[in-house]
């Protein structure tokens, strides 16, 4: 049991960031890191490809598939 709160099921449970340097990551709200499949985190995207592959996580996600296998 962690410490840390759990999202509200309304809530995505992935959503895009902003990073200093001005690319955009991918953070697993339910783990607050960023979100990997294959050993690769989701950094540095583009805005746009950040919004994309977000939206099909949270979709696979909300099926009741892992999205990140």
């Amino acid at each position: 049991m962690t410490d840390e709160p759990c999202p509200p099921d309304d809530l995505p449970r992935y959503e895009i960031r902003q990073e200093p340097r001005g690319g955009w990551t991918i953070v697993d709200t339910l783990t607050s890191l960023p979100a990997a499949t294959d050993g690769r985190d989701f950094v540095g995207l583009s805005k746009r490809d950040a919004e994309d592959i977000a939206r099909e996580l949270n979709l696979s996600a909300a099926e009741g598939r892992d999205p990140l296998i």
